[in-house]
């Protein structure tokens, strides 16, 4: 038996029937993630966040392991197919994050790719260890996990609604272990019995994950609040807003300026432009990206002939970030932006890396339960968008229909407008 001591669940543990769990674990891209914070910049809000999304791909894993031994103990046909398809669904759920990059939401500003594309040209690469182990438990195996996180598995709905829905492992663990570590407390809910009131049914002939309705309602409604509050205090935080904005910026003016570094091939070639998921050697490349060489290269650009890049990556390092003004909609927010952007230009500065109108709403970490309107977002990615309790007989109602609480909840879209700019202009 393979086990770890974990702050949420206490102990993770694989035993001999998971091996193939335990000897994806040791491969180096899953290794790679003890190297990549979850929160990204969040630690600078919240010092506490300090945990790795190898810690989080446990968790998913884990969970994934409980709810599918539960799940066993029943005779459904759905049931039946979850433990057929048990270790593809494990798999996928310890490598979902696999294709995480340092500070992810700025580096994919860089990339325009999301994470989930490096996840599954990652796997899919006969060159990586994560493949060859897949492979060499099972011809195809690499393929089936990676469908299974691109949501078109078609063997099991179910599977694939355990890993990306509105009730899922993934988000279970991370709202759980953020809470945690960053202290905020918001995240917290009782994992044990949604675990054990967690069902699997059908609605309109599509394979739904749900509750109980006579024993689910107020965990789902705390399981909700708890993802709203996150964010709002959490994920959007001013201060991990303006650190994550100026990520991006400077990023883009290392781009800009091609500042490459001798001998770290992935950087530049992100740099360079060339760093795409289907590119020849990309993903090796793409691999050797990690927080520690990012914050290497802050280190060596505070050096750099370039101004601009040498200032926001000191700003950076010595916590001198941008301040953020809320703003109450996008005309005022423009209004302040074009008379915000005259007097930068007046002082010399380029607003282009000094100044941003930013937007955040929940779909910028990809939760459309608690931001309705998503019709201008990728449709292929998108989960159910309803939280269904079943009764006894297998009936479906949405839990929107059943809370007056959920039903506000999803009536208030969690979107946050501000402008950031460097505080040292305060004077004007």
């Amino acid at each position: 038996m393979k086990s770890f001591r974990d702050p949420v669940h206490n102990l993770i543990a694989f035993d001999d029937n998971d091996q193939l769990i335990v000897d994806l674990i040791n491969t180096k891209e899953v290794q790679r993630l003890r190297r990549i914070r979850q929160l990204g910049m969040s630690n600078i809000a919240y010092p506490g966040a300090e945990h790795s999304r190898f810690l989080h791909s446990l968790g998913v894993a884990h969970l994934m392991r409980r709810f599918l031994d539960l799940t066993a103990l029943q005779r459904g046909a759905l049931e039946s197919e979850l433990y057929e398809f048990r270790h593809i669904a494990m798999a996928a759920a310890l490598l979902h994050d696999l294709g995480h990059g340092p500070f992810s939401h700025a580096l994919e500003s860089v990339t325009d790719e999301r994470h989930e594309k490096w996840t599954t040209s990652i796997i899919r690469e006969p060159e990586t260890e994560v493949h060859q182990v897949l492979e060499a438990y099972q011809h195809g195996f690499s393929e089936q996990v990676a469908s299974v996180i691109e949501q078109t598995f078609a063997p099991s709905r179910a599977v694939v609604k355990l890993l990306s829905s509105q009730l899922d492992m993934d988000r279970t663990d991370y709202l759980l272990r953020d809470s945690l570590f960053t202290g905020a407390g918001y995240g917290t809910f009782d994992v044990e019995w949604l675990l054990h009131v967690m069902r699997i049914g059908e609605v309109n002939g599509e394979v739904e994950v749900g509750l109980d309705l006579k024993k689910g309602q107020s965990i789902a409604e705390d399981y909700i609040m708890s993802r709203y509050y996150m964010y709002l205090h959490v994920y959007f935080h001013r201060t991990t807003r303006a650190a994550e904005v100026m990520m991006e910026k400077m990023l883009k003016r290392a781009q800009d300026i091609r500042a490459s570094i001798p001998g770290l091939d992935g950087l530049n070639r992100l740099l360079e432009g060339t760093l795409k998921s289907d590119a020849p050697g990309a993903v090796s490349a793409y691999l050797e990206l990690d927080d520690a060489i990012l914050w290497a290269a802050m280190h060596l650009w505070t050096h750099h002939s370039d101004e601009i890049l040498q200032d926001l990556a000191s700003r950076l390092l010595d916590r001198r970030l941008f301040r953020g003004i809320d703003v109450d909609d996008a005309k005022e927010g423009h209004r302040m932006y074009e008379a915000m952007a005259r007097e930068m230009a007046e002082r010399g500065l380029p607003p282009d890396y000094y100044l941003t109108l930013d937007e955040v709403d929940s779909h910028t970490y990809q939760d459309n339960y608690v931001a309705p309107g998503d019709a201008k977002h990728n449709e292929s990615m998108q989960t159910s968008k309803e939280i269904y309790l079943f009764d006894d007989e297998g009936r479906a109602v949405a839990l929107s229909q059943t809370s007056f609480l959920v039903e506000a909840v999803r009536k208030h879209d969690v979107t946050v407008q501000r402008v950031f700019y460097p505080g040292d202009l305060d004077e004007k």
